[in-house]
């Protein structure tokens, strides 16, 4: 039978007959709830940003990219991409041509980023399901057409699926040409089409406009030339290891990076500013810790004629210590379970009924990501705080409210 941690349960549950003691004690384990509560919401609400973001930037950022490792295009056939398409792992792939050119319609202009990119790119894109207006498609049945930002499409007044009376002119500079005098020889025009409009997020509804991969190395005089080979992996697949296999086949020519590594800074940045909250709700929680501190000295004071009594039966001064230090971890750990308990269920609130709403975002209320992981990192930093609180000032606590009353 473990005598310290039976006196230490008993401590902590039985009625004392000083209630400063009871507060104190109740406020320890209040305060040690509440910070490991704030830290699952608060993480858990940063996961859900980070995974929002993710999503946001998914539809043009593919989870492979290659490009070529020198220059800005390389040729179809100097990549293998039957053998890429092979690998396990990778479920679409689709050529990518990417260069800024000039919109017109009517009296309005706007530089744009056209992408270029072949049918299945929709599907891996999953563009339909972010439209503003019209259909998701680069052909109506007789020409090809293009897809807009919803902000870009606003820009320029183009209506949707009119080729014809007010079609949207594409202005691009030909590869190889000199720009000198503003010769109209240095560009390339083609009126299409507007099949709709998608909306993302602001940043890639201002910017980019969805071309058939043809019209693009028409347009832009790219021949069999294109700048990246974009993959979508399928469900479940590692995306490093999936870059690892691919830089294999694709050889030292070539450049391969994941989703993640394409936008660093983004999710670095990110990652980051989850650390750092972590770190100050920590430092929140040291603080917090002095509550612990104070109920143990409180208890001390109060028990040392029980503790006069345990040494007189033949209690060593490490048992008083350890019963103490025992208390002082099933403060911690019972507030800790009520905090993780509070925080799950907070987080179960929002995810279940969105009541923290988020006017006029791109979704309708504050996104949750519970992770395990952070759980389990959260468990084990509130316990090493509380386990420092209550055993580094214990020898000096007990040595002068215990051992000198024996």
């Amino acid at each position: 039978m473990n005598l310290p941690l039976l006196f230490a349960r008993r401590y902590l549950l039985a009625k004392r007959s000083r209630n400063a003691v009871n507060i104190i004690t109740l406020i320890s384990i209040v305060v040690v709830a509440v910070v490991t509560a704030a830290m699952v919401v608060v993480l858990s609400t940063l996961n859900g940003i980070s995974a929002l973001v993710d999503t946001l930037y998914s539809p043009f950022d593919q989870d492979i990219t290659i490009t070529p490792a020198t220059g800005k295009t390389f040729p179809r056939d100097s990549l293998d991409l039957a053998a890429i398409k092979a690998l396990p792992g990778v479920e679409k792939a689709s050529w990518v041509i990417e260069e800024n050119v000039l919109l017109r319609a009517g009296g309005q202009q706007v530089v744009a980023t056209m992408k270029g990119v072949e049918p299945q790119y929709l599907a891996m894109s999953r563009l339909d399901s972010h439209m503003y207006s019209g259909q998701a498609r680069l052909d109506n049945g007789q020409a090809p057409v293009v897809v807009l930002g919803a902000a870009l499409k606003d820009a320029l007044q183009v209506p949707v699926d009119d080729g014809v009376l007010e079609p949207l002119e594409i202005g691009a500079l030909v590869r190889g040409r000199k720009l000198a005098g503003f010769r109209p020889s240095a560009f390339e025009h083609r009126r299409v089409a507007v099949a709709g409009a998608f909306t993302i997020n602001m940043e890639f509804d201002g910017q980019y406009m969805v071309a058939p991969i043809d019209m693009a190395a028409q347009l832009l005089h790219y021949g069999h030339e294109v700048n990246a080979l974009e993959l979508q992996a399928a469900p479940g697949t590692e995306p490093e290891r999936l870059k690892r296999a691919v830089e294999q086949v694709a050889g030292a020519g070539f450049t391969v990076k994941t989703r993640h590594q394409k936008n660093a800074l983004m999710y670095a940045t990110n990652a980051n500013e989850k650390w750092f909250t972590f770190a100050v709700l920590a430092f929140i929680g040291i603080i917090g810790a002095f509550n612990i501190i104070a109920s143990l000295t409180l208890m001390m004071i109060e028990k040392r004629r029980d503790m006069r009594t345990v040494t007189a039966m033949g209690a060593t001064n490490g048992f008083v210590r350890r019963l103490f230090f025992l208390e002082g971890l099933l403060i911690v750990a019972v507030g800790t379970v009520l905090g993780l308990a509070l925080g799950l269920a907070l987080c179960g609130l929002q995810l279940w009924t969105g009541v923290i709403a988020l006017e006029g975002s791109v979704v309708e209320s504050y996104p949750v990501k519970v992770m395990w992981g952070d759980l389990a990192m959260i468990f084990i930093a509130v316990m090493v705080i509380g386990t420092l609180a209550a055993g580094v000032p214990l020898r000096s606590l007990s040595r002068r409210y215990l051992e000198a009353s024996v």
